[in-house]
């Protein structure tokens, strides 16, 4: 089973990585808007990096990225120091980041979009924005943690170490996207023009609490499969 994910991992990291930057060139490439009058569209282009999406993108990007150098050392320069410290590096990454914000932003993507799409994605976007591209952006994220919690066993952090990379995230992500409003006088999600200041502020509140339970189920999860992977070698030592 080891050997099969050491092969496999590799492969899979690599296409992840392929898609990851064709959907963001794709998303970033030059569009002719000159004759857009609709705000909705002109808003999209403008604040495109200022994105949940886009962020998540960037890391998850990144992580894969850490992961593919990783797979190279592991490979080619067996028990070095340097895998040593990319290993712990990209556990912290996944464990504090990329895990929680995958599972956020396509939870809370899918149900504003279930209600009411025009919140997160305006119809009139469907243009620029095609529907396999809203697939790579905000479904096969999530495809991809699945599979790679089932592949990889990460070194996990602390919860406590977890819980400050990913409050320091939000903390500059909030500020980021409050400052953008103050200075453009826009949001750019169309959900918050229909909430009142407590509700805003409740709503980024309650969004930072799920992101801190989904990355202390995440650490459970992995530590379950640990524990199992544990569980099956000590059986398999004893029955030899």
């Amino acid at each position: 089973m080891t050997r099969v994910r050491d092969i496999l991992g590799p492969f899979f990291h690599v296409a992840v990585c392929i898609h990851h930057i064709y959907a963001i060139f794709y998303s970033n490439k030059p569009k002719d808007l000159s004759q857009v009058i609709d705000e909705r569209v002109l808003n999209m282009e403008r604040f495109a990096p200022v994105y949940f999406t886009s962020w998540n993108m960037v890391i998850q990007t990144l992580y894969f990225l850490l992961a593919m150098l990783y797979d190279i050392l592991h490979i080619f320069t067996r028990q070095s120091n340097l895998e040593g410290k990319i290993q712990l590096y990209k556990g912290y990454i996944f464990t504090s980041l990329v895990f929680p914000c995958s599972l956020f932003v396509s939870a809370m993507f899918w149900s504003v979009y279930s209600i009411n799409r025009e919140w997160v994605l305006p119809e009139v976007l469907d243009e620029y924005v095609p529907e396999w591209l809203n697939h790579c952006l905000h479904t096969n994220i999530v495809v991809f943690l699945v599979i790679e919690v089932l592949i990889v066993n990460q070194l996990l952090p602390t919860f406590k170490s977890a819980f400050i990379g990913l409050t320091i995230l939000s903390t500059i992500y909030n500020t980021t996207f409050l400052c953008v409003y103050f200075s453009s006088g826009k949001w750019i999600y169309g959900l918050f023009y229909i909430f009142s200041w407590p509700e805003r502020i409740a709503f980024m509140c309650s969004n930072y609490l799920f992101t801190v339970m989904i990355m202390k189920a995440g650490i459970k999860i992995q530590s379950l499969k640990h524990k199992l992977i544990r569980t099956t070698l000590q059986k398999k030592v004893k029955n030899q």
